[in-house]
């Protein structure tokens, strides 16, 4: 399996700005990506997640740093599912505002997974 996994590191006073388009991406994901698709070309697996920076990741005690942390985190199937997924994301409506919140992001491509916890 091959990701996409895109972290953003916001301003809290921008956090709304970007947290816009990524949601308006995971309800086009709802849309173009349902569950009774039968071309096989879903994602295996798609979470978005968000919290505050803080200052220690290990003793949060020690306050936050004002930034908030948006993390997308896709799993798929095969390499053209991925050039297939980014082509329908550059053809919605919503991804001039994705693609300005680039700015504030790494971001992760066909990346492997390397561990994963069994269970």
């Amino acid at each position: 399996m091959l990701c996409i996994n895109i972290s953003y590191k916001v301003p809290a006073a921008k956090a709304a700005e970007v947290e816009e388009p990524l949601i308006a991406h995971g309800k086009h994901m709802d849309h173009v990506y349902p569950s009774s698709n039968t071309d096989g070309m879903n994602p295996a697996e798609a979470y978005f997640t968000k919290s505050e920076e803080f200052n220690d990741p290990t003793d949060p005690s020690k306050g936050k740093t004002g930034n908030i942390i948006f993390t997308l985190n896709e799993k798929w199937h095969k390499p053209e599912h991925i050039q297939n997924h980014i082509g329908k994301a550059k053809a919605a409506p919503h991804f001039p505002k994705f693609a300005e919140a680039m700015q504030y992001a790494n971001v992760s491509v066909m990346g492997e997974i390397f561990y994963e916890l069994k269970k």
